[in-house]
């Protein structure tokens, strides 16, 4: 039996290099199952959450700020961040190693953190909502109270007119005076005068007919005096009281009117002069003009009012939402409700809901149950307020009380210790109808911000509600009305500033119709339709510009007033809360009144913004841009398709991580220098390749060189380690198949020149080679090998040895040296026989 030799291994270089890689490959793996681990936060998640947790806070900051400054509460919000917070800086305290994680901890967190987020933005959008609403509001209130100032200016003249009429009369009544003054300083025309001419006392006596020349008459009593017979002096009308004057024997001569004192003046039929003090009340003045001293104040008889600061003041009701619209349970808008105060439409006052309080108190302690909303004051302090509401008992107890109170606040939205009043009432067991609890001028204090109401229950058990409440910038308290201000008509209205009011009209246009040829449509430069659409517009010699502002819609529109065709150059931006779109395009024909839309086939280019479906590109012209720090053309461009294009100076486009490595890098740069570079494990379909080296089949399957027409293709490679090399060898895919001649084979095999040798790129540490040689070098060949074994490119030139061809041939050469080795086998029998047969010859 033959035996078999021990084989020695002998690890090159290359062999320990494929151990290495496999150890590689083996961390790899269990890198793999890390992430596969579901009680596990593997690096590349750690890392990951750690950008989107530095994202989170970011936006967690930008929100909490803007619910401070709309007074949103943020307290569930704060805690959900606060508590997720907490358990995310304990896992990514250390992001280079995998991590124990309890995700339905994690889950629990992060949903309760986006719920409370959610809220406080639904919040701020109805706030912001609401503003809008108001601001409305108060533009309708500035246009009636523009409205009653024509009024005021025309019952002015009004008054001005009835003045002078009454000026009149009374100096027709003064002249009528002097002339019948003239005439009794006459005398007397009976022909019996009675002279008496040294001082004489009459004590008692009865003197029909008489003229008392100079004498004192004292407790006189005369039937009947003559004026007729008073022929000179004078009757000092201080000592004298005249019960009835007749004005009509006032015949002669003038009364001034600077010395006359009416108390009650009832006509005037002549011209009253220059009424320089004084007032006039409770009358109409009816005038063709009327104006104060200075020409401050102008009415003419157009009814023109001209005034250089008119201010109009009427009622306005400074209790935000007083009709609590949109409330419900414990929610109003714009009201705080606490201590068991709530909304209710069941009891109504003229239609107003209410705010009620069902509850008790507890012994001796004051609960706030409601309060409105902060009205900012704008510095008018030291002004007075007053307030009203309208009260209902369904039935409380008698030691209860309630209390409806004005206060003041400070700029941080506290209540000032001296600035408040309240109205305050005991309950009643029986249930009472409506009652009207007023507060009435109360001065703003200096340190004053703003001004609310609050109700208040003390002391019991109590059902009670409170509706219509009312604010007002006057001494006394006023009727209810809603929270939409004054109104004020009037036909038109001249004037700079109007202030406090809403304009409540039909149409608002600010400035005179455009100067220009092309505002065919008689625009403004700002309207404020009825409908409630707000629209600027504007025109030069290039194009014509509109904005237009209504309820959840902003547009922007550019119309071009020049054109080498029928089509004129037109964009429209439009923001409609969800979306933000902008249209470019053109109209059929000049559109100066902007009654063409750009969209349909008169659309060219969109981009579409929108939360819902994020950037949406349209048109061949539609891209983003990316320059970078350089405006040079170094950036990147995405266009509509969505595909990447390099500007003329661009070099690279990566990708990076958080922390600054890079992952991938495109090479841009025209002069193709800048390779493409994957830094990370690449999976391309069911082939991953990795940075240890190694190209691996995800299935276990076979991996495929095919050239693009079909076929095997070729491969160039250095040293190529397998634990297997197959051929295929199939009959089936041959042709001309014949058997070979081992003997030419072996032939072509013992021809060939072996050499060893090292390679140029070698060093001193690479070991000894020995193959075949190729001689690509010299024209006669130095090196014998035979054209059968050598391989060309497509091109035909010299490749290298096709060692499929000389392995094959070496097969061939060892089935000819085995016929050989059996030739000599038999020899050697037989020669062995005869040896024998002759060693037992000579030993027989």
């Amino acid at each position: 039996m033959a035996e078999s030799n021990a084989t020695q291994v002998i690890l090159t270089d290359d062999g320990i290099r494929i151990i290495n890689a496999q150890n590689t490959a083996d961390n790899a793996a269990s890198g793999v199952a890390n992430l596969n681990d579901p009680n596990l936060m593997s690096v590349i998640e750690k890392q990951t959450q750690a950008a989107q947790y530095a994202g989170l806070t970011s936006q967690y900051n930008v929100i909490l700020a803007r619910a401070k400054d709309a007074s949103i509460s943020t307290t569930a919000l704060t805690t959900a961040y606060t508590n997720l917070s907490a358990f995310m800086t304990a896992i990514l305290t250390d992001t280079t190693k995998a991590s124990d994680v309890n995700r339905d901890t994690y889950k629990s967190l992060t949903g309760a953190y986006n719920t409370a987020l959610s809220n406080v933005q639904n919040a701020l959008n109805d706030s912001f909502n609401t503003d809008i609403d108001n601001m409305q509001s108060s533009v309708s209130v500035a246009s009636q109270a523009a409205s009653s100032a024509a009024i005021v200016a025309s019952q002015a003249t009004s008054t001005g007119n009835n003045a002078s009429q009454v000026a009149s009369q009374a100096a027709s009544a003064a002249n009528q005076a002097s002339a019948d003054y003239t005439a009794l300083s006459a005398g007397v025309e009976d022909g019996s005068v009675v002279h008496i001419t040294t001082k004489t006392v009459i004590d008692a006596a009865v003197i029909g007919t008489a003229e008392i020349a100079d004498a004192a008459i004292t407790d006189a009593k005369m039937g009947n005096i003559s004026a007729n017979h008073i022929i000179t002096g004078s009757i000092d009308a201080s000592k004298v009281t005249v019960a009835k004057l007749d004005a009509g024997n006032i015949t002669t001569g003038t009364l001034s009117t600077d010395r006359l004192n009416v108390g009650k003046l009832s006509a005037l039929s002549a011209n009253l002069g220059d009424v320089t003090t004084g007032s006039l009340k409770g009358v109409d003045i009816v005038a063709n003009t009327f104006s104060t001293p200075n020409g401050s104040f102008t009415t003419d008889a157009n009814g023109n009012v001209v005034a250089s600061n008119l201010t109009i003041r009427g009622v306005t009701n400074l209790v935000y939402n007083a009709s609590l619209l949109g409330g419900s349970g414990t929610n109003i808008p714009g009201w705080g409700i606490s201590n068991n105060g709530y909304y209710s439409s069941y009891t109504l006052h003229d239609g107003v809901p209410s705010i009620g309080f069902n509850a008790s108190t507890g012994s001796g302690v004051w609960n706030i149950f409601a309060q409105s909303k902060l009205y900012p004051l704008n510095g008018l302090t030291g002004q007075p307020y007053s307030a009203s509401v309208w009260f209902i008992d369904d039935g409380s107890e008698a030691a209860m009380k309630y209390q409806f109170t004005l206060a003041f606040f400070d700029a941080n939205g506290n209540r000032l210790a001296s600035g408040y009043a309240g109205n305050t009432w005991n309950g009643n067991p029986t249930s009472q109808g409506w009652a009207y609890k007023t507060i009435n001028n109360i001065i703003s204090p200096s340190t004053a911000v703003y001004v609310a109401i609050q109700y208040w229950a003390y002391n019991g058990t109590g059902h009670a509600l409170f509706s219509s409440p009312m604010i007002t910038q006057t001494a006394q308290s006023t009727g209810y009305q809603p929270d939409t201000g004054n109104v004020v008509s009037a036909g038109e209205i001249d004037g700079s500033v109007i202030n406090g009011s809403t304009i409540n009209g039909t149409t608002f246009n600010a400035g005179d119709i455009i100067s220009s040829t092309y505002n065919t449509s008689r625009f403004y430069p700002t309207t404020i339709t009825p409908a409630g659409l707000v629209a600027t517009t504007g025109f030069n010699s290039m194009d014509g510009l509109r904005t237009e502002m209504s309820a959840g819609s902003f547009v922007t529109k550019y119309r071009a007033v020049h054109s080498s065709s029928n089509q004129y150059e037109a964009y429209d931006g439009v923001f409609s809360g969800d979306e933000l779109a902008l249209n470019s395009g053109f109209t059929n024909g000049i559109d100066m009144g902007f009654q063409q839309p750009v969209s349909g086939n008169q659309l060219t280019g969109q981009v579409v913004l929108s939360p819902l479906n994020g950037i949406h590109l349209w048109g061949s012209t539609q891209s983003i841009h990316f320059s970078g720090l350089q405006m040079n053309g170094t950036g990147i461009t995405m266009n509509s398709y969505g595909n990447i294009l390099a500007d003329q100076g661009s070099t690279w486009w990566r990708v990076v991580d958080f922390s600054g490595k890079e992952i991938a890098n495109f090479g841009t740069d025209v002069a193709g220098s800048n390779a493409i570079k994957f830094n990370r494990e690449l999976d391309i379909g069911n082939f991953h390749i990795n940075t240890g080296h190694t190209f691996t089949s995800w299935d276990k399957g076979a991996i495929h060189f095919a050239k693009g027409g079909g076929g095997a293709a070729d491969i160039y490679a250095g040293a190529v380690n397998y634990t297997s090399l197959v051929k295929s060898s199939l009959l089936s895919v041959k042709r001309d198949v014949q058997k070979a001649d081992t003997a030419y084979w072996a032939q072509l095999v013992n021809s060939i020149d072996l050499a060893t040798y090292q390679y140029k790129t070698d060093d001193n540490t690479s070991h000894l080679r020995l193959s075949s040689i190729v001689d690509d070098v010299n024209v006669t060949k130095q090196w014998q090998l035979p054209d059968v074994f050598i391989s060309r490119d497509e091109n035909g030139r010299l490749n290298g040895v096709d060692d499929s061809v000389l392995l094959n041939a070496t097969l061939a050469t060892v089935q000819e040296q085995q016929k050989q080795i059996d030739q000599l086998n038999g020899h050697n029998m037989e020669l062995e026989a005869r040896l024998n047969k002759l060693e037992a010859k000579l030993n027989g």
